[in-house]
């Protein structure tokens, strides 16, 4: 258990960007992103065990190598609709080393790609070389020291390999929706935000990167950023993490959002949510499980597909 910290939520809050610093940073991430080579390449890899069944899906699913004109890689995975060609949703992870299969929601008729930014995970597996001592990603520790390889990259590598999956021919690049849970449905909030009209839609369950200081730093994924909020001048660290906030964002939010939270969830506790939901102006939906835990649920995944039959 975290030792209780006394933050002063209004202070921490003082410090965040503007509407106007927030339209300007999405803007020009958006436009550098614009200029950067992106390649993808299906690699060879099957992740599958067939020890129950056939695993059909794994015949057609795909790892995909990305690589930007700096040489920086990182991977995706590729589950193409049956029927082309077909609406896109962008899956991204949470904060641990992973990448997620929906089979389900790939057979409602979507292709899906799942992105692993920064290159955490590969076909092989996690690259736990760059972990950081305590066992966790750096990525925001690192947003909370303004040193590369935090969000602005994390959402850069996101932005260049929808840019990829927007240009294949058996995509409808106007149908454009974002899902994930915990990091991964923060990070869909945020490129949202990034991407406006290109999207249709976003379902974001248990979010994580929302409302930071009500999640007084505790729990598992706030908790990382202790060592950061003891080390960096109040100012800077809350600065920085209001720019990738969801809360900053929901000015700019005005496709339908869903929102979901767990009731027993000590990691992305629900008042975070709630205060995003509060501020949003779109359609939108709220759902509290009042015993589900931090983990993606048989639940989530109705609430994804019913949201996304209604809007992607």
């Amino acid at each position: 258990m975290l030792e209780h910290l006394h933050l002063n939520v209004e202070e921490a809050f003082s410090y965040y960007p503007s509407q106007a610093q927030i339209d300007a940073w999405a803007e020009q991430l958006l436009q550098e992103s614009r200029t950067l080579i992106i390649t993808g390449h299906f690699t060879g890899d099957n992740p599958i065990q067939h020890r129950f069944g056939n695993g059909p899906n794994a015949l057609i699913n795909k790892f995909i190598r990305f690589e930007t004109g700096s040489g920086h890689i990182f991977y995706g995975y590729w589950q193409p609709a049956l029927k082309q060609p077909a609406p896109l949703l962008i899956n991204l992870p949470g904060y641990g080393g992973y990448m997620s299969m929906h089979p389900q929601i790939n057979d409602d008729g979507y292709n899906i790609l799942h992105i692993s930014p920064l290159g955490y995970v590969t076909p092989q597996g996690n690259r736990e070389d760059l972990l950081m001592a305590d066992g966790n990603w750096p990525v925001l520790d690192r947003t909370a020291r303004g040193v590369p390889g935090g969000y602005r990259d994390w959402l850069m590598d996101c932005l260049l390999a929808i840019r990829w999956a927007k240009q294949r021919p058996e995509v409808i690049s106007e149908r454009l929706s974002l899902f994930g849970t915990s990091q991964g449905g923060g990070g869909s909030l945020l490129l949202a935000s990034l991407l406006q009209g290109e999207v249709c839609c976003v379902c974001a369950d248990l979010p994580f990167l929302t409302a930071f200081p009500h999640s007084g730093l505790n729990g598992d994924a706030y908790g990382i950023l202790r060592k950061a909020y003891s080390e960096v001048p109040a100012k800077q660290f809350w600065n920085r993490l209001g720019y990738i906030d969801t809360l900053s964002h929901a000015h700019r939010l005005h496709v339908p959002v869903m929102l979901s939270s767990g009731g027993a969830d000590d990691v992305c506790p629900p008042k975070t949510m709630e205060a995003l939901f509060n501020k949003l102006n779109t359609t939108k939906q709220y759902t509290y499980l009042e015993h589900n835990i931090h983990t993606h649920s048989r639940q989530s995944m109705y609430l994804f597909r019913t949201w996304l039959a209604l809007y992607a």
